[in-house]
């Protein structure tokens, strides 16, 4: 009996005053029982997410058939959106539910079982709408119009207008990520991904708004961002890196397909190491005051 009222309570809140627009409805899927006591992510905020809207997104595109995690908030749906590509940042899902919780809106999180990549796809380098532009893009395997338009289809019927495409990331330890090459670090900078830092000094080893890897990334054309919103960035203590993004070096992720195809620079996505969700916290705070 005790299973069986938690269930009735599971299927009330999942399916109880969360209307769907439309345009995405043939997308969404009641989320079964199963799938969701399944979830590490959300039995770990079960809690919060009890008061959420929480649905899955399916479709197939290629070789590839996509399940997405749609989380809204039904008190203020219209509000932040953000997207999580990446399964195994857990610390960034927390800080999305966080975020849902508190400023409304919601997210939408890729499911691959825990991995950073859905069968050798990256979900954050798959922008890539034609052969040409997939043949840029080291990383994606095959040109995924669909997967696009309907991504952004459901994050345009949910974000709120003029709000800028908001993303969540985690990463290791350090630019080398304990071994490894290709992490993000605020004293790291190359031709294409500047840096701008904002403390004297950065910590390597302790986590916070000084870390190395607390950083907000944003995007544009220009070979130096927007003056006025990169100070407003360091001087509220967030560590900026600023992409320059040319169409010949598109590398298919969303701040690249945001400013190339959606015409608009208004792009942010936070990142901190993984495990640290008090600095995500905040960085988030921050950011959405900044919005305000």
């Amino acid at each position: 009996m005790k299973t069986l009222s938690i269930i009735i309570v599971l299927f009330q809140f999942l399916y109880g005053n969360c209307d769907i627009p439309s345009n995405i409805l043939p997308l969404v899927k009641k989320i079964s029982a199963k799938e969701f006591f399944s979830n590490s992510d959300i039995k770990r905020n079960s809690k919060i997410l009890k008061k959420l809207c929480v649905n899955i997104v399916a479709f197939r595109e290629k070789n590839y058939f996509w399940k997405l995690l749609l989380v809204r908030n039904p008190t203020k749906p219209k509000g932040a959106f953000w997207f999580l590509p990446h399964d195994d940042e857990n610390t960034a899902f927390d800080s999305a539910v966080y975020a849902t919780q508190k400023y409304g809106g919601g997210f939408l999180a890729i499911l691959s079982n825990n991995h950073r990549y859905f069968r050798k796809q990256d979900p954050n380098r798959n922008f890539g709408t034609t052969f040409k532009s997939a043949k840029i893009c080291t990383k994606q395997h095959y040109p995924a119009p669909l997967y696009s338009k309907n991504i952004f289809k459901i994050i345009d019927s949910f974000k709120k207008e003029n709000y800028p495409y908001l993303a969540l990331h985690n990463n290791k330890d350090g630019y080398y990520g304990n071994g490894g090459s290709g992490g993000v670090s605020i004293l790291h900078a190359s031709k294409s991904v500047h840096s701008y830092k904002a403390f004297k000094k950065i910590n390597t080893k302790t986590k916070g708004l000084r870390d190395e890897d607390s950083l907000v990334y944003i995007a544009g054309f220009s070979k130096k961002p927007p003056q006025k919103k990169l100070l407003h960035f360091l001087e509220a203590g967030l560590n900026v890196k600023y992409e320059v993004i040319r169409k010949n070096r598109n590398d298919c992720s969303l701040s690249n397909y945001v400013v190339l195809n959606k015409g608009t620079t208004n792009y942010i996505n936070i990142e901190t190491e993984h495990g640290d969700l008090v600095t995500q916290k905040k960085m988030i705070d921050i950011v959405m005051g900044l919005i305000k």
